[in-house]
């Protein structure tokens, strides 16, 4: 005899004890005194034979699979007989059998009266198949179950799914949200295909949901701002997660359920054990009365420790943090921690973290009650730097008070360094009125044999090339915004300030190259979109500075697309600053010197402070000989260094984000992977953010610990390399 005790049915789950014994007499099946109500089966093939063996699975009417264990089977005996005994109830009874090298099975419901031994019913099999379907994108991690039945399934990351073994018969299907979109309720046919299933609109807005993973979310894209970020590779400062590079550590489509998810390892080899979001910029903090909860879906091993940085408006408390654990289960499920409303709270920092052996698969991250309407209203704009035209010489001036660094003493269109009247403005403002470069012109007193006049290209009158070209002081400034390209290299005349502030100045084309001409500022420029010919390589360079050029300023500018390098300088050029400009799509930045066997550059003399440097195919700067001191520049995507110190030079790096592991290097040449000795140069590192590590661990003590290379003796202040600054520069540089 089979018994099946069913004890109170709670939240879903089930427990019982199983017991049993085999009979092939037919009237002891039928009969029995041990419980007080008997399902007594006998089950047949499609054929009509016994089916010895089969499994039988009864189950309350409506229990629901959890995903976590499975409730075990009875078999039958040798004629294809099993009795059970349960309590009252109407129970649901699934059987499965294997005949003509196929599996059969059965389902069927059964109600139960108390003290009732039901007579035996004959059970016939027959063929398996499934239903399946899909859940559409975007809806989060879901799952599958028929009331009943042991069906417990979860979509794949593309939300198809399949629920198999089923005889022919109609079936009711929960498809459930583990986010917070509620459930589906369906009927279908065993074989049949059903309809992509939409869940709803989830409660509150989605900070992420990952299914396209980039480190800036919904709400960030709202807010004006808004990142996720983990620490760094020290579990100290938090690391803001800018591109998708960045994000792949943590995200995927393995392991999730209908999309992608996030993952959190608490591995101290994968440093993966913190993930969390801004809500807008570094230090800004919003007030959301209308926040009562965060959600999340979740599923994992141990515990996720959830914080949020927050703190009441309305008192003069400190700062705190609003924690939670949570334990975590095997199979996806959805959390609600409730957020203490009764005041204002402010928050900024969502956090979500591991301990070492635990991990987490994390997904649909919402903030319950807030609606794009409500979060709409807390944007704080954050300060962006604006400039505004002006042709005061005034405003010339001040902005001679910004340069630092080698630079200092540039006045550009003010006048020569060397003059000895330096308060006396010695320049003239020349007025950029056209985007022209050269125009044709008619010469009719020189008639070819056909009687055509002559055709001659000039310099168009107004244009940038005119005033570049003069030989006096020069402030120029621009009438209009616009592309100006350059049909030609423009080879400046010193004694420039090329001034785009208040207009959105773009130079195209050909590039700007200095040749002994000194005291040039290059303000507020976007150089861009550059025409490679065979015949000037010049279109190579946005900037090139060279043959002894010095007292060179070049701020608030951006450099994309130029294939080779951005700027250059070389040739004993000195006594140059690069400042808060952006350097982006390109092969490298900045080159600083050529190598010793074409010219001994000593003495050339750089600056580069406050630079962003982004998805560059080389490095960010290569310095071969001379003197480099760079402080408070960030380096996000280089292919192979963010800077390169070869060749004697000395190299000062103070205060930068390296946002990459390949961070530096003093050799440039390489003979089967070992360094060739005399092309190395000389660093000097402090007080370096490294957020991914060095790759080489011998590289970083040799730098850290050495005192070699210089410091130059100018006056400067540099910023603590944070992530502050490294939002600073994200978003402050270039032109304003």
């Amino acid at each position: 005899m089979i018994k099946l005790r069913y004890p109170l049915f709670m939240a879903g789950a089930l427990s019982f004890a199983l017991l049993t014994s085999c009979s092939s007499d037919k009237n002891d099946v039928a009969g029995g005194t041990e419980a007080e109500s008997t399902i007594a089966l006998q089950i047949q093939l499609a054929d009509g034979t016994p089916a010895a063996l089969s499994r039988v699975r009864v189950l309350p009417l409506g229990y629901m699979a959890d995903g976590l264990s499975q409730e075990d089977w009875s078999e039958t005996d040798e004629g294809g007989y099993v009795k059970l005994d349960v309590d009252p109830g109407e129970y649901s009874v699934e059987v499965r059998g294997y005949g003509d090298s196929s599996a059969q099975g059965a389902v069927f419901t059964k109600m139960v009266d108390k003290m009732e031994s039901t007579p035996v019913d004959s059970v016939s099999l027959g063929k398996l198949t499934t239903i399946e379907g899909f859940v559409a994108a975007g809806q989060g991690p879901s799952v599958i179950r028929i009331p009943g039945l042991e069906r417990f399934i979860v979509p794949d990351s593309s939300g198809h799914f399949v629920i198999d073994s089923l005889p022919a018969g109609q079936f009711d299907i929960v498809i459930e949200s583990r986010s917070n979109r509620g459930s589906v309720k369906l009927s279908a046919a065993a074989g049949e295909v059903v309809p992509e299933v939409n869940l709803g609109a989830p409660r509150g807005f989605a900070v992420e949901d990952f299914e396209s993973f980039s480190g800036v979310s919904e709400t960030g894209k709202i807010l004006g701002d808004g990142w996720w970020y983990t620490y760094d590779v020290d579990g100290k400062n938090i690391m803001p997660l800018w591109d998708e590079t960045l994000t792949r550590t943590y995200s995927g489509n393995d392991g999730c359920a209908s999309g992608g998810c996030a993952r959190i390892y608490g591995s101290a080899e994968k440093k993966t054990t913190h993930l969390g979001f801004l809500l807008g910029g570094f230090k800004t903090n919003y007030e959301m009365p209308d926040l009562d909860t965060l959600m999340f879906s979740a599923r994992g091993v141990g515990k996720l420790h959830v914080s949020l940085a927050v703190y009441d408006s309305a008192s003069t408390s400190s700062d705190k943090d609003m924690t939670f654990d949570v334990e975590l289960s095997k199979v996806w499920q959805s959390y609600t921690l409730p957020v203490d409303a009764q005041n204002k709270v402010v928050i900024n920092r969502i956090d979500f973290s591991v301990a070492s052996g635990d991990s987490v698969y994390l997904d649909d991250v919402f903030l319950g009650g807030v609606s794009r309407a409500s979060l709409g209203k807390v944007v704080i704009e954050s300060e962006k730097d604006s400039s505004v035209y002006s042709a005061d010489w005034k405003d010339h001036a001040a902005l001679l008070k910004e340069v630092t660094g080698y630079a200092v003493g540039v006045r550009g269109g003010e006048g020569y360094i060397d003059s000895t009247a330096a308060d006396s403005i010695q320049g003239e403002i020349c007025l950029v009125t056209t985007t022209d470069d050269y125009i044709v012109v008619e010469d009719t007193t020189a008639l070819d044999s056909a009687g055509n006049a002559t055709l001659t290209a000039v310099i168009a009158p107004g244009s940038l090339r005119d005033c570049a070209y003069r030989d006096n002081a020069a402030w120029i400034l621009f009438e209009k915004s616009g592309t100006y390209n350059l049909t030609s290299p423009l080879r400046i005349k010193s004694n420039k300030t090329i001034d785009g502030r208040g207009r959105d100045i773009r130079i195209a084309g050909m590039g700007i190259l200095t040749n002994e001409s000194s005291n040039l500022i290059f303000e507020n420029l976007t150089f861009t979109e550059p025409s490679v010919t065979a015949a000037d390589t010049s279109s190579r360079r946005a900037v090139s500075i060279h043959n002894f050029t010095h007292h060179v300023w070049i701020d608030h500018c951006t450099f994309e697309k130029y294939p080779l390098v951005e700027v250059d300088v070389k040739r004993g050029s000195n006594h140059v600053t690069i400042s808060w400009s952006r350097f982006e799509n390109g092969d490298t930045g900045i080159l600083f010197g050529l190598a010793p066997d074409v010219i001994d550059e000593s003495a050339q003399t750089l600056t580069m402070h406050h630079n962003y440097f982004d998805n560059m195919k080389w490095s960010g700067a290569f310095s071969r000989r001379g003197a480099l001191h760079a402080y408070n520049n960030f380096f996000m995507g280089m292919k192979h260094y963010g800077i390169e110190c070869t060749d004697s030079a000395r190299c000062y790096l103070e205060k930068n984000v390296f946002n990459i592991q390949k961070t530096v290097t003093e050799y440039r040449l390489f003979v089967d992977g070992a360094p060739v000795d005399s092309t190395a140069g000389f660093i000097n590192m402090t007080g370096n953010w490294i957020a991914n590590g060095f790759e080489d661990s011998a590289i970083s003590e040799a730098y850290y610990s050495s005192s070699r290379g210089y410091k130059p003796e100018y006056d400067y202040a540099a910023d603590a390399a944070d992530a502050n600054l490294a939002w600073t520069l994200k978003e402050k540089t270039g032109p304003r």
